[in-house]
């Protein structure tokens, strides 16, 4: 049986004498055979208006081929073979000559195949990926809003602080994806309140020492639901569950972390969770003006808070406090 029954090739080069002993000799093993110089436009026109399955670059010429049939390496368009891969210097275009080229076909055959199976497996983990993203999404929004319904009249707190903190994310120069685990993650920092008794957490007068340090344990509850999670996104809110309520100076809980210590996302958790809840009502307290509510914020830079994200909150200006979500 031929060799190269069936197989298209496309025969480049100049000299006439290699021309014709290509063409004789790859015809004998039962293939079709076209030829034309080895100029990489000739050779681009000739694949375009009738694709061959390979390219046999007589001359020294196939990297220039290669780039004018595949400028971008895509392992797109037919292989280009030099001859030298076929057959030697005085030998003849025969049977041995014929396996080889045949060979070197398949093989590149074999190759795009496997580039396209390893797109199409990257493109099932992108679609997992995102599944189990959209997933743990909605997973968090209920935690929140199991969270949130303990102790907010109006019970939208944790989205208002989830918008916040991500334009104040994207206000210190985070990229977007974190932005965006930022919004998703940071309507979750209060979900450790949801074992915090109701005698304490809706006690409308101020609260005893022993009830604060109750209180204060809802970081680290919160924080237990999260821990050990491998997803990026459930990293992110176990960061900022548990450090949410730590200080700039290192006055803060459950750590005493201080300064650059303290997890970026729950530095910036912290200013939107804080002033959310000055501007509006809670069992303990009255609503604050948000003009007010900036200004104490603004007194906090270097102390409570970050002044980096202290002055990104700022450069938000009073269109980017206001209390009601707004799209990003």
């Amino acid at each position: 049986m031929d060799a190269l029954h069936g197989l298209r090739v496309l025969v480049a080069g100049e000299d006439p004498k290699t021309l014709d002993a290509a063409r004789t000799g790859l015809t004998a093993e039962g293939a079709h055979i076209r030829v034309c110089d080895a100029d990489p436009g000739s050779v681009v026109a000739a694949v375009a208006s009738d694709p061959p399955d390979a390219v046999l670059a007589l001359d020294e010429s196939e990297e220039r081929l290669r780039a004018g049939l595949d400028p971008l390496g895509l392992m797109i368009g037919p292989p280009v073979v030099p001859v030298l891969d076929v057959v030697g210097p005085r030998d003849p275009f025969d049977a041995i000559a014929a396996r080889r080229l045949s060979a070197l076909v398949q093989l590149h055959a074999l190759r795009e195949r496997a580039a396209e199976l390893e797109g199409v497996i990257a493109a099932q983990a992108v679609s997992r990926r995102r599944e189990l993203e959209a997933a743990q999404v909605d997973g968090l929004r209920r935690l929140a809003l199991a969270a949130e319904y303990r102790d907010d009249n109006t019970h939208e707190h944790t989205e208002r602080v989830g918008h916040m903190a991500a334009q104040l994310a994207r206000g210190v120069g985070l990229g977007d994806r974190m932005v965006w685990l930022v919004r998703e993650a940071a309507p979750l920092h209060d979900l450790g309140k949801i074992a915090i008794p109701d005698s304490i957490l809706l006690k409308p007068g101020k609260l005893s020492d022993g009830e604060y340090e109750v209180v204060k344990t809802h970081a680290l509850l919160g924080a237990r639901v999260l821990a050990g999670a491998e997803s990026e996104l459930l990293e992110v809110a176990d960061k900022i569950v548990r450090h949410h309520h730590e200080r700039w100076d290192g006055g803060g809980y459950p750590d005493g972390l201080a300064g650059d210590e303290i997890p970026a996302v729950a530095r910036i958790t912290a200013v939107a969770d804080v002033f959310d809840v000055l501007v509006h009502e809670r069992p303990y307290k009255d609503s604050w003006t948000v003009e007010a509510a900036a200004e104490e914020i603004r007194k906090g830079a270097g102390t409570q808070f970050d002044p980096a994200v202290v002055e990104a909150f700022d450069a938000l200006g009073p269109a980017g406090w206001r209390p009601e979500v707004q799209p990003l």
